[in-house]
């Protein structure tokens, strides 16, 4: 009796799980359509903190709720039915129970092999499996330290603006302008790059190709800043188990900390999501301007909360009064802030938002288009213009699995197909080739430094390639297959130098 007690609470507790993983499963792939199995890894071992209230809300809802109510109906189901059988019937299902148990096992057996195919198919869970299992010394051979090279910088330091715009990529243009779509929904961020310098795959306006463990906010973040990719393992990678975030990095903030600049992050969200306080306050020793401090400032009503904090209406004025606040000072600044409102699913309408289309989202990134338009004419207006580069850069491509359709992304093996919007304006150096590039978003890491007017011996950081240059990419020498492939493998050095390097 004890047995069969075991045996069934086992059964109930698997299905109970296979059902949390099938309906988590749909949850991931409606609300992040182009995620890898890497990044699932990297936020289930991440702390909440910083997560938007409706995201944990809607998983409860369409994910955790309905597991525990089926596996609960059908234990209740089950009771029930066991007390109105009549003993004969009970008997039979008695001699009967050895088989029940059988076919139990083979039902889980079935379902956690279809889950385990559909985690596969929309997240590349194999491919995660793969890459652990697999070893690479691609990254070893062709890292370059900022401290193994000589950076230097002009005497007089020029500021650098440098916008982060959440899910950014060319796609959302029409195809005439090098996007994926049949209309233009950013119009105004295709002119801004067509009168830039905007690095591109074509004679088009296309961006940069996402490589792997790039793909998410972060990622980009470290992609974009450091020229590295984001790798972290099952069962070692939460960020609090060591003292530090990529130790063995130096990063943008970093090198622009040593040449005395003041660096300020701002983000309309919690800035400890997914470790960004960590990364900012640990290489580069940014201020940090986020929900919770504009809260505490007065930037925002108390108690006031939309979507993953406050819209970017309010972050741009916010943006705008701190500029005017930290030009004021001798120092020079790199003044850095990631947009929100075009986060999936959906993206959030603000008041400014109008409903030309029927899609919510292409109606989010009009109005994103049109802010940052705005923005961008208010800088050019300021006395601190003539001495300020800005960079414009898409964190990652968005993870909207409606909006683009067919073209979803695959995370694990990097994406081509769809590239990041990327514009320098007054930049100190014209490019030596600006279109039809093979490039990915860690190239931007060393041109950001050569926009600013820094010169870089070897013209190389990170993986990254100063772009201006003639220095060719490492995908222009490998080929985006080989460099991605090798980059989803497992790097001993990364492990051993950058994630946990031995002091």
């Amino acid at each position: 009796m004890k047995r069969k007690r075991i045996l069934s609470g086992l059964f109930f507790l698997c299905l109970f799980l296979l059902l949390l993983l099938s309906f988590s499963l749909n949850w991931t792939g409606d609300n992040f359509g182009g995620v890898g199995f890497d990044e699932i890894m990297f936020h289930l071992n991440m702390p909440l903190k910083g997560t938007g209230q409706s995201f944990i809300g809607s998983y409860f809802r369409k994910a955790l709720f309905p597991a525990v109510g089926i596996t609960v109906e059908i234990l209740v189901g089950m009771a029930i039915l066991k007390a109105l059988l009549p003993g004969k019937v009970k008997e039979k299902l008695r001699t009967i129970s050895r088989f029940s148990i059988f076919a139990g096992i083979l039902i889980i057996a079935i379902w956690g092999g279809l889950a385990s195919y559909r985690a596969q198919r929309w997240f590349g869970f194999y491919d995660y499996v793969n890459s652990i299992i697999h070893k690479s010394t691609f990254l070893e051979q062709e890292f370059i330290s900022a401290k193994d090279v000589e950076i230097t910088f002009p005497k007089t330091k020029r500021n650098l603006i440098y916008i982060f715009v959440e899910s950014g990529e060319t796609s959302a243009q029409d195809t005439a302008n090098g996007g994926l779509m049949s209309t233009n929904y950013i119009p105004e961020m295709t002119e801004i790059a067509r009168s830039n310098i905007s690095f591109s795959q074509s004679e088009l306006i296309e961006g940069a190709a996402v490589a792997p463990l790039c793909g998410w906010t972060i990622a980009g973040m470290v992609a974009e800043t450091a020229g590295v990719p984001l790798k972290l393992y099952w069962m070692r990678n939460g960020m609090d188990q060591y003292a530090t975030f990529l130790p063995g990095v130096i990063s943008l903030g970093e090198i622009l900390e040593e040449q005395g600049y003041r660096n300020y992050f701002m983000a309309g969200s919690d800035f400890d999501f997914g470790g960004r306080t960590d990364y900012c306050t640990q290489h580069g020793n940014y201020e940090i301007l986020d929900y919770k401090v504009a809260l505490k400032e007065g930037i925002i009503p108390e108690n006031y909360h939309v979507w993953w904090g406050f819209e970017d209406e309010k972050l741009y004025q916010w943006a705008k009064d701190k500029l005017t606040e930290i030009s004021q000072k001798d120092d020079p600044f790199n003044f850095t802030f990631l947009t929100v409102d075009t986060h999936c699913q959906d993206g959030y309408v603000c008041d400014l938002c109008d409903k030309e289309y029927s899609d919510q989202y292409a109606n989010v990134w009009r109005c994103a288009s049109r802010q940052l338009d705005d923005f961008i004419s208010w800088c050019q207006e300021q006395p601190f213009y003539e001495n300020t580069t800005i960079i414009i850069c898409g964190d990652h491509c968005s993870m909207d699995s409606d909006f683009y359709g067919q073209y979803t992304l695959s995370s694990q093996k990097g994406s081509t197909v769809r590239k990041v919007y990327n514009v320098f304006l007054n930049s100190t150096v014209e490019p030596e080739r600006e279109k039809n590039r093979q490039f990915t978003t860690m190239d931007i890491f060393p041109s950001t430094l050569a926009a600013l007017g820094a010169e870089i011996e070897g013209d190389r950081l990170g993986l990254g390639v100063n772009l201006f240059s003639g220095v060719p990419t490492l995908a222009e020498e490998y080929g985006y297959d080989y460099m991605f492939e090798e980059l989803s493998k497992t790097s001993q050095f990364y492990n051993r130098e950058l994630l946990y390097p031995k002091e």
